[in-house]
């Protein structure tokens, strides 16, 4: 048409043109338009005797298009532009400025009016800062996202390579809005703790994104602070690019002697494989890894329950389960374990033991002849079996410290790995006290140990990802130190008398290499880490922030 200017598709409802009033809805619409097609055309008055028009493209240029152009123009109006718009932003919009301000309009609210709801408010505008920030976050090599909001600020700040990165800075309106429309909107069913978002209450659920990397699943935890709150997302990939990231037990940091006693007791025909650390240390994906390599040759039958599942490794029967916190009837936990034990499984794997329950069924497993990998939260290797035998699980220290039930105790951490391109000379950042006791208590050479660079270079440091004032931010990727504690009778005997601390002499006795020396027998994960500081691997500082400093450790496991 002659003097028509054609503004292009619009697929995002933030990307409508301004106007001034509605022409063609309302009750007394300047331009009126026929019903089957009320749904799908908007005219706006974009300014003073000027309108657009707005079509889903199934109505761009049809006949009601061009009648309302007629209308517009016998009005006296100039015509600004033409839009095509996906369906879904002429009906947010329609459902914004007209259905709810409209008594006339009633819309029934039948299953298929809910879908058309769901589906506008996936696409709504808080939805995408949040896809768009998550997706961000992915760019930056990130696994963990912090949004902190008080007062009228909201910051995002990063965990990469180990370390809290800060991002950026957002109005704490629009991280409220984007993270109350997925927690209420997007959560799994079964997942969340409160039906709708409260920033008063501590929250947790598991919560689904299709972004341009692929679909990811967000575990959302939520807790209120003074002058605010936080929300931590961990991001896991699913499907084909889980399996795709699913690294090897020597990529992931252990030592060539360490594989070996992993692979060893994982294959054995009995007991459990047991491995500790804290939150974000990787428990999960070492425990895949093994899995992965279980699978060789299809020889066994391996079933999985994990809350949720991570890594889908092909060979492996995944049941996922969705832990509830509060007011849940029945276990799922429990009907997963039922299933476990009718599948004729060789190897199970628990993603962790927590509870009474879970650690009931694990005892369950282990006696009636299935190898078992599980993880639990403890400070050490050793200490594992003070946490099964806890309160919280409850198991007998008999049951547990027995040959049959114990197969391998492990406990790992993760910790930054120096950037190659531009870490320095320890003696160029570090006093020479800070030196001398690492080679007095450690017998490490100084002229060896390399610190990150204060600011990183361009091979390490992100464009967006801001370094902190302390320094020391030269690193790249993350690195597993671990303890490994192959079990034999003496130590099951000592730790069946409840003897924990001779059993860690007995254990460290182990030990006949030097903290320099890749041999890890006897060596906890803060000797695995020594090894790295004495390879110019990791930075002194990073070393003391994880495990303290050589005085500190020498007292505490009476050395030097």
């Amino acid at each position: 048409m002659a003097g028509m200017r054609s503004l292009g598709e619009i697929a995002d409802y933030a990307e409508l043109p301004g106007f001034v009033s509605i022409a063609s809805h309302g009750d007394s619409p300047l331009i009126h338009l026929n019903a089957n097609v009320s749904d799908k055309l908007v005219v706006l008055e974009t300014r003073n005797s000027h309108f657009a028009v707005l079509a889903c493209k199934s109505a761009h240029a049809g006949t009601a298009w061009f009648d309302a152009v007629q209308q517009g123009r016998r009005l006296g109006w100039t015509l600004d532009g033409a839009y095509t718009c996906a369906d879904d932003v002429i009906k947010t919009f329609l459902q914004e400025h007209v259905h709810e301000k409209d008594s006339v309009i009633s819309r029934k609210r039948d299953r298929q009016d809910h879908e058309v709801f769901s589906r506008l408010v996936t696409d709504s505008v808080p939805l995408e800062w949040l896809r768009l920030t998550v997706s961000r976050v992915m760019d930056l090599r990130a696994s963990d996202m912090h949004l902190e909001v008080r007062g009228d600020a909201g910051m995002l700040r990063v965990r990469r390579d180990g370390l809290m990165r800060k991002v950026a800075n957002f109005p704490a309106r629009m991280v409220v809005q984007g993270v109350a429309a997925a927690y209420t909107m997007l959560a799994q069913e079964g997942t969340r703790t409160e039906v709708a978002f409260n920033a008063g209450m501590a929250q947790s659920a598991l919560i689904a994104l299709d972004l341009a990397q692929g679909k990811v699943l967000l575990r959302y935890q939520s807790h209120p602070t003074a002058g605010g709150f936080d929300v931590v997302l961990r991001i896991l990939r699913v499907g084909q690019q889980a399996q795709e990231s699913l690294p090897r037990l020597e990529a992931l940091g252990y030592t060539d002697w360490q594989c070996e006693q992993l692979i060893q007791a994982s294959a054995s025909a009995w007991g459990g494989v047991f491995i500790a650390g804290v939150t974000g240390s990787g428990k999960t994906t070492t425990l895949c890894s093994l899995l992965q390599h279980l699978t060789l040759g299809h020889r066994r039958k391996i079933v999985a329950i994990e809350d949720p599942v991570e890594y889908n490794i092909p060979g492996v029967s995944h049941l996922s389960i969705q832990r509830q916190a509060g007011g849940q009837t029945v276990n799922p936990f429990e009907s997963a374990m039922m299933a476990f034990l009718r599948m004729d499984p060789d190897v199970g794997m628990f993603g962790e033991i927590r509870d009474s329950f879970s650690g009931t069924m694990a005892q369950t497993a282990i006696q009636t002849g299935h190898k078992l990998l599980t993880t639990v939260h403890a400070t050490s290797a050793l200490s594992i079996v003070s946490r099964l035998t806890s309160e919280q699980i409850g198991l007998r220290r008999e049951d547990v410290c027995d040959a049959d039930f114990l197969s391998l105790l492990v406990y790992q951490a993760l910790v930054p790995i120096n950037c190659v391109h531009c870490s320095v000379s320890a003696d160029q950042v570090l006093p020479a006290s800070s030196l001398q006791a690492y080679e007095r208590i450690f017998k490490i050479d100084p002229a060896k140990m390399r610190c990150a660079s204060q600011r990183g270079c361009p091979h390490c440091a992100e464009e967006g990802l801001q370094t902190n004032d302390e320094g020391h931010a030269g690193v790249h990727g993350v690195t597993v130190v671990a303890e490994v504690v192959p079990v034999d009778p003496n130590l099951l005997a000592l730790l069946r008398e409840g003897d924990d601390l001779q059993a860690r002499v007995y254990a460290m006795g182990q030990r006949k290499a030097g903290f320099d020396e890749a041999d890890m027998r006897g060596k906890e994960a803060w000797g695995h880490a020594l090894y790295l500081v004495a390879k110019g691997q990791l930075d002194p500082f990073h070393f003391e922030r994880c495990f303290g400093a050589p005085a500190l450790l020498a007292r505490a496991r009476a050395m030097g």
